[in-house]
């Protein structure tokens, strides 16, 4: 798998842990075969997904819903972004108007 594709979600309460590791069960099933979801970070107001993958935007397409849905359990999502293992700096998927340099917390 060539790619690292991070979702990343907001978390100034701190208190996501439980909420990301439910949506990475999902996730985990949602992809079976396709990517392998590695884990998750959390820290400094965000929490972050971490998906290893050879099709970020592929992956990204199928579990995107499933991230929007996530919102409706306050686990609000704030980027989708991807890199090559190789690489430092991050592609953002989603959203479109993203504006800044993505980066994990």
């Amino acid at each position: 798998m060539n790619y690292q594709l991070v979702i990343q979600f907001e978390d100034e309460a701190g208190d996501a842990l439980e909420k990301i590791e439910a949506l990475e069960d999902e996730l985990i099933e949602l992809l079976d075969g396709m990517a392998e979801v590695d884990g998750h970070e959390i820290g400094s107001g965000t929490a972050n997904i971490i998906i290893h993958t050879d099709k970020p935007k592929k992956v990204w397409e199928k579990v995107e819903a499933t991230v929007e849905k996530a919102a409706e359990d306050d686990l609000v999502a704030v980027a989708a972004a991807y890199r090559p293992f190789d690489a430092e700096d991050y592609t953002v998927l989603w959203p479109t108007d993203y504006e800044g340099e993505f980066e994990m917390s």
